[in-house]
């Protein structure tokens, strides 16, 4: 494997994990905008259950989203450079 398809890898596996930080970032901010406007005095059955909605629902997309950027991403670079080397 030569420098450049590696530095390829890298940036690649680089862009992924910063996209996973932008979306856990976007993910806290507006769980907390959430959460602030159910303490706001209005009809509290309706809103919990939409709010229960997303934030569980958000909660195991990001939860992909990790294993996809970090765990998943690493195991396969690691194969395929494995791969590359055998060849």
């Amino acid at each position: 494997m030569n420098e450049i398809e590696n530095n390829e890898l890298i940036l690649k596996t680089a862009k992924k994990r910063v996209a996973f930080k932008k979306h856990i970032t976007f993910y806290i901010l507006i769980n907390l905008l959430l959460w602030v406007v159910y303490f706001i005095p209005i009809e509290k059955k309706t809103l919990l259950y939409i709010l229960l909605f997303v934030s569980l629902t958000w909660t195991i997309v990001i939860i992909c989203h990790y294993f996809i950027a970090m765990k998943w991403n690493k195991k396969m670079l690691e194969k395929e450079i494995a791969n590359l080397i055998k060849n």
